[in-house]
């Protein structure tokens, strides 16, 4: 009976050695990992993360848009040359009816007709073929230059050709207004076409004739 305690004993410590040698074997094996060196490690890493989650995080600021980006797209030179001028020429004005000075004047002519093709002066009601060149011979082509005409112009042109008048009488200076302008409704209307006017009638007089006496 003791002997068999005995070798109870011995059996139950044989085992708790192997137990514990096992142990130590698995514990190397599987628990590498679980080392205390790499545990400080962690627990450094997790504090640190903590640490910088609880510190207060700088507000930042928006981004600054360049003056590059934000400027608008620069127009062509060109364009804006194009408009300055624009804005600064001043509208063209009509020509201003030359001042009287009371003596004749002669009227500027031209060398030529413009691009060599003078206006039909003979559409103007007085105007014959002999007249329109006289006319060209003295530098006047174009209906322009006849419209532009003012009173010492036509004194000149009337003493020069000695028309006594005619020039007023047949209302050149209208009639070349309106020729110059292209109003040919107009101009058929108060002178007809092809240069014939129509004669404005005088108003007859109301003055009555003595009657004469019989013999």
């Amino acid at each position: 009976m003791p002997q068999l305690s005995l070798e109870l004993m011995l059996l139950m410590l044989l085992a708790f050695l192997i137990g514990c040698i096992l142990g130590c074997l698995f514990r190397t094996m599987f628990g590498a990992d679980q080392s205390p060196a790499a545990r400080p490690a962690e627990t450094s890493a997790g504090t640190a993360k903590t640490v910088a989650a609880e510190q207060p995080q700088p507000v930042s600021k928006p981004a600054t848009v360049s003056k590059a980006e934000t400027a608008p797209e620069p127009k062509p030179a060109a364009s804006k040359q194009a408009a300055k001028t624009s804005a600064a020429a001043p509208a063209a004005k009509p020509a201003a009816a030359p001042v009287a000075t009371g003596k004749p004047v002669r009227p500027k002519g031209l060398p030529g007709a413009r691009d060599g093709k003078p206006d039909k002066l003979q559409m103007i009601s007085g105007v014959g073929p002999k007249l329109e060149k006289t006319l060209h011979g003295l530098g006047y082509f174009h209906f322009d230059q006849i419209a532009a005409w003012g009173k010492d112009q036509v004194d000149w042109v009337d003493e020069h050709l000695r028309y006594k008048g005619r020039i007023e009488r047949d209302e050149w200076i209208a009639q070349a207004k309106l020729l110059a302008a292209d109003d040919t409704e107009q101009f058929n209307k108060l002178y007809g076409t092809g240069g014939s006017a129509k004669i404005k009638t005088r108003p007859k007089s109301t003055t009555a004739k003595p009657a004469k006496k019989k013999k």
